[in-house]
């Protein structure tokens, strides 16, 4: 990670906040499920003074409650991720989703501290999903240098997707790295419910948002009707008269 990337300001809770509403109701169909999945290979987070990355802060601070202050809003949990752990997420996110042609990289919309904010919230799914993300953030860390000799935010790009096909295609990895398969899944689900947020990522989907029209609504478009009637025929139904 090169000093123009850390010396990035970081994006406002406010901004963040609003990703992590949004990402917690789409949540409930992805989350991680009541056991945390850390296991032998990738052992729980090391305590501060074992940790490569420097140990992430405790989570302090209660959720919003039942009514919250919604015409002065502010955040009652401090984010949590130390500058290692920020500097490691930030070349993942890239990792996943870089800059191209149409769109910035995950890193340059916020998406770390996104990442942060999400892991530092005191709700139940939030929680477990903090100790996979630490977790797995440390085990990226110590295989990088142990292969690359280098960190993982340093690593060439070639180091970095090597390292992730071993997680990123469960078929054809080594069992023990089941706990690895989890982390890259559930840190890549957060990634990009993250960037598919903002507007730059929601114009690289091509989604314009509503639309006003002049005059009658003319019906869906010809191609939504197929694409529908092709889903409703896989699923053994008739699209109804």
């Amino acid at each position: 990670m090169n000093g123009e990337k850390q010396a990035r300001p970081r994006v406002d809770r406010r901004t963040t906040l609003k990703w992590l509403a949004a990402t917690m109701a789409a949540a409930q169909a992805g989350c991680a499920g009541e056991t945390p999945f850390v296991g032998p290979e990738i052992p729980p987070a090391p305590a501060r003074g074992d940790a490569l990355l420097g140990a992430a802060a405790a989570p302090r601070g209660a959720g919003y409650g039942a009514d919250p202050d919604l015409m002065h809003p502010s955040v009652p949990w401090s984010r949590t991720l130390s500058d290692g752990q920020l500097q490691t997420a930030s070349a993942l996110a890239d990792i996943m989703l870089p800059a191209d042609g149409r769109s910035p990289a995950a890193s340059d919309l916020g998406v770390t501290d996104f990442i942060d904010e999400w892991v530092s919230a005191p709700y139940p799914d939030q929680r477990r999903d903090r100790e996979t993300i630490l977790a797995g953030l440390e085990w990226l860390e110590r295989e990088s240098r142990s292969r690359f000799g280098a960190s993982f935010a340093a690593a060439g790009e070639s180091s970095k997707k090597e390292l992730l096909d071993s997680l990123a295609w469960p078929v054809a990895s080594d069992a023990d790295l089941a706990d690895g398969v989890e982390f890259f899944r559930r840190f890549r689900y957060l990634a990009v419910g993250a960037y598919y947020s903002t507007p730059e990522g929601m114009r690289d989907a091509g989604y314009v948002g509503n639309v006003a029209i002049n005059g009658p609504y003319p019906g869906p478009s010809d191609e939504a009707m197929a694409h529908l009637e092709g889903v409703l025929d896989k699923l053994g139904l008739e699209l109804p008269d």
